[in-house]
């Protein structure tokens, strides 16, 4: 039995940006530098896309992780005569 989806990219993501908001702080630094000081506004910009690349990244990279796990190998027929028949233990888990 399968189990069930719980959600799917965009959910991950979400959790990630609200797991790593801190991170994105030298962005919000970088603005408040720009309303004080008059630094470009790019930097801003920069700054917050590096931050949204690295947990979309990181959203990939666990998404990855989970469908790797997720399929199973097939376990393959004992054929020598010789060798006992033995119950497979993780025959209820698959």
């Amino acid at each position: 039995m399968e189990a069930k989806d719980r959600g799917g990219f965009f959910l991950c993501l979400l959790w990630h940006a609200l797991l790593y908001l801190p991170w994105s702080l030298p962005a919000w630094v970088l603005l408040i530098l720009h309303v004080t000081v008059g630094l470009k506004l790019v930097w801003f910009w920069v700054a917050l896309g590096v931050w949204l690349l690295c947990i979309v990244l990181r959203t990939l990279l666990v998404l990855l992780a989970r469908y790797g796990a997720s399929h199973r190998m097939p376990v393959p027929e004992n054929k020598n005569p010789y060798s006992k028949k033995v119950r497979d233990p993780y025959a209820d888990m698959r």
